[in-house]
């Protein structure tokens, strides 16, 4: 979570410069929206990755184990999809997808609504460089 709230502190700075360049009006309002948008985004993925890991569960019983005195859901490794080396890429993917699903859908919608131009890949990502240009630089001091 900690990496989320990073990135969608760093794509409220993107949002407010891009706002700011374009003069596009109601700049706090564009940041305020893409950051509920991202959250909202972030929520829904996270929500969606733990059903895709409940579908994989295959033990439904709710009896206790002899062994440990757990219940058998949570005792169960949910057919193979949290271990090994596949495992781990899942768990990789998912942690990821949750960042970055709601970074492209709030650069789908500055491109589209906020900048209004047509979809283009590589329009994306405009003004990111100069974002973090302008941060590096907000650093210096001047003597």
């Amino acid at each position: 979570m900690t990496f989320g709230g990073i990135i969608a502190i760093l794509v409220a700075i993107w949002i407010y410069r891009t706002a700011i360049e374009q003069k596009t009006g109601n700049v706090f309002y564009w940041v305020a929206g893409s950051f509920v948008v991202f959250l909202a985004v972030q929520f829904l993925s996270i929500e969606f990755n733990g059903m895709i890991i409940d579908m994989f569960d295959t033990d439904i019983s709710s009896e206790y184990d002899n062994a440990g005195g757990l219940k058998a859901v949570e005792n169960s490794d949910r057919a193979g999809l949290e271990s090994g080396t596949g495992g781990t890429l899942i768990g990789i993917f998912f942690e990821l997808f949750t960042w970055v699903l709601p970074f492209f859908v709030v650069a789908i919608l500055r491109q589209l609504f906020m900048l209004k131009q047509s979809f283009n890949f590589m329009g994306l990502f405009g003004g990111i460089k100069e974002m973090f240009i302008s941060i590096k630089n907000s650093f210096k001091t001047t003597a």
